[in-house]
């Protein structure tokens, strides 16, 4: 919840504290009030201001708890690729989007990785493919490696 939204809230709840409070004291009937209707009214308003006050007092003090600021999401993606395959194994690894068209559609502009980590460990026949970034295919191209 927004700072604004967490005092409007403390308002909102002190002033309903303060009138069911005012209205409490006002609409029940103890021994202790005073008879004067006057006297009655200012003891009914004082305990109202005093509830009133121990209510945005602990509302107040939630209401103004810092909150971290939400982190902006970095404009630069890190990519980080491992890969063992051994044997006739393939692996193969895209660290963005794969399109199958003439034209593919950026998502957003800067979207390319900042820092591109790619390891591989390969033997035998084994095939890796690592791509850091998005990977656009072709019609037709059905991204397999030709055997020997």
């Amino acid at each position: 919840m927004s700072h604004l939204g967490r005092w409007t809230v403390t308002v909102g709840v002190a002033a309903v504290v303060f009138g069911v409070c005012l209205w409490a004291a006002r609409s029940v009937s103890f021994d202790w009030m005073p008879d004067a209707e006057a006297d009655r009214w200012v003891v009914a308003t004082a305990f109202a201001t005093v509830m009133a006050t121990v209510a945005a007092t602990a509302f107040g003090w939630w209401a103004g708890r810092e909150q971290p600021a939400p982190s902006l999401p970095s404009r630069e993606r890190t990519v980080s690729q491992r890969a063992t395959a051994s044997g006739r194994g393939l692996s193969v690894q895209i660290g963005g989007s794969q399109y199958t068209s003439h034209a593919p559609l950026r998502a957003s502009a800067g979207s390319d990785p900042g820092q591109v980590e790619q390891e591989a460990e390969v033997s035998d026949d084994a095939s890796v493919t690592q791509i850091g970034d998005d990977q656009h295919k072709g019609p037709g191209d059905d991204g397999q490696q030709p055997r020997q």
